[in-house]
């Protein structure tokens, strides 16, 4: 960002180019504040490419973590399940896993 004086040089500099009456010196001066500026343009657009390229790397990671807490979970039931029906083929009330739980509710 330029500076409030940089803007007012800037600005006196354009105005005089555009009527016509810019000095020599004065004309190297525009060509330098110019020349800042892209620079400056430059480095912000490679900043937004940076910023742009790390968001997407933190929306592709937080897919995998998403995907993967759903593998996980997936996993504890599976295993709930299993572990129950090895305590007891028959649901049996106060059993916390979800098939007996489900049953004897049922029943009740």
């Amino acid at each position: 960002m330029t500076t409030q004086p940089e803007q007012d040089r800037l600005h006196h500099l354009l105005d005089r180019a555009r009527r016509g009456v810019i000095l020599p010196a004065e004309g190297e001066a525009l060509a330098t504040l110019v020349a800042e500026l892209e620079k400056r343009a430059r480095q912000t657009e490679e900043l937004l490419s940076i910023a742009h390229e790390t968001s997407n790397r933190s929306e592709a990671e937080r897919a995998r973590m998403e995907q993967r807490v759903a593998e996980l979970t997936a996993g504890q039931c599976t295993h709930a399940l299993a572990v129950c029906e090895q305590h007891h083929v028959v649901p049996v009330a106060g059993c916390p896993y979800p098939r007996c739980k489900a049953a004897t509710a049922r029943t009740a």
